[in-house]
């Protein structure tokens, strides 16, 4: 089937295609969106999990959260979760372990998201933190979920995560 590029860099693609399902309906002029995978990571310190608050320009709102970024070229998911975790919390990721890979919209998205679990080691000394965070959160476990329930954390791959991170 044809596809046509309409957008390509680092960060999307954006391809329109025809596609043929299993039972031979024609789809033509289907739009697809390729991102690079990213992780997104639940870890625990001794005072709860930890969390971020960040500004997303997607929603134009700010948002709780667990830590996320892409994996680099060349990177594993666990060498991503430990960088983009301590980058965005100042934490250092000890006993780290990949909790699982979810595919946040398949329907339109190629992309993967893989959801890593820890421990989270607090820093000794005042963090430098990435010019997004604007605050990094320590929550024990019940108010995490209090907060998914109530609509506090609405960002998808933190609200499956926590759930990966519970099983």
């Amino acid at each position: 089937m044809s596809a046509r590029n309409h957008l390509s860099n680092r960060w999307i693609a954006v391809d329109e295609k025809d596609f043929e399902l299993p039972d031979g309906t024609r789809l033509p002029s289907y739009w697809l969106v390729t991102k690079p995978a990213y992780v997104v990571v639940v870890a625990e310190s001794e005072s709860g999990m930890v969390l971020i608050r960040e500004w997303r320009p997607g929603s134009g709102k700010t948002h709780t959260g667990f830590p996320a970024g892409y994996i680099d070229p060349g990177e594993t998911p666990l060498e991503a979760a430990a960088r983009e975790f301590r980058e965005e919390t100042g934490y250092e990721l000890t006993e780290a372990r990949v909790l699982g890979v979810l595919e946040p919209q398949p329907g339109w998205l190629d992309c993967e998201c893989h959801v890593a679990g820890g421990r989270a080691k607090a820093p000794e000394t005042e963090p430098h933190l990435d010019s997004e965070i604007d605050e990094v959160l320590v929550l024990p476990r019940g108010e995490v979920l209090e907060r998914i329930r109530l609509g506090g954390i609405t960002e998808m791959h933190s609200v499956a995560a926590f759930l990966l991170a519970l099983m």
